[in-house]
């Protein structure tokens, strides 16, 4: 072997060796991009009807996770009507709400779909019609992943709150002022 290919095999050597480096470490940073664990959920008034509106946003990787650790099988996955009525019921079971005697307070689930990266989940609630304290409690995740947060964003306030509901501190209370909030507009229209 010349000197001349014993000096292109070292290059080709290095080259290699600097490409798997590089391949190694962008792929680290790659499967590391989702650390935390977070869900946020919204919740608006509508002023037509005088109901809130609840969004819940659940990283897929997160609902696939929560999915295969309750055993549902491999082929239903978030991105399936099967795998977000799963993860709709799981949302349904790991959030409660009540007002402050602890009568409870029943969203209604209205629908659920993939949106990014994201499992969007759609409630909706009647809030009571007087001043109360309310009481949301939620465990959502926390089984799965020990680090997780669930945001609750209250989007009728100025300026918005938000609730952290950790597996430490899993329930928080915020004051319901319906007299703050716009009145339900009639939807019809007169002839």
């Amino acid at each position: 072997m010349s000197d001349a290919d014993l000096q292109r095999r070292r290059v080709l050597q290095f080259a290699a060796l600097g490409g798997v480096s590089l391949a190694a470490t962008l792929g680290s940073r790659i499967a590391l991009a989702h650390r935390t664990h977070v869900s946020l959920t919204r919740v608006s008034l509508n002023s037509r009807t005088g109901r809130w509106e609840i969004t819940h946003a659940v990283h897929y990787h997160d609902a696939l996770k929560l999915l295969a650790a309750r055993g549902v099988s491999d082929n239903v996955q978030p991105a399936s009507v099967a795998g977000r009525a799963r993860v709709a019921l799981e949302v349904e079971r790991g959030f409660l709400w009540r007002t402050g005697d602890g009568s409870p307070l029943q969203p209604l689930t209205v629908g659920a779909e993939l949106e990014g990266n994201n499992v969007l989940v759609y409630q909706e609630l009647q809030p009571p019609p007087r001043p109360s304290t309310i009481r949301v409690e939620s465990n959502f995740l926390h089984e799965v992943f020990d680090g997780q947060v669930n945001n609750v964003s209250l989007e009728f306030e100025k300026p918005f709150v938000v609730l952290r509901l950790r597996k430490t501190a899993p329930s928080a209370e915020f004051d319901w002022r319906p007299s703050a909030a716009p009145a339900p507009q009639d939807s019809r229209r007169a002839k």
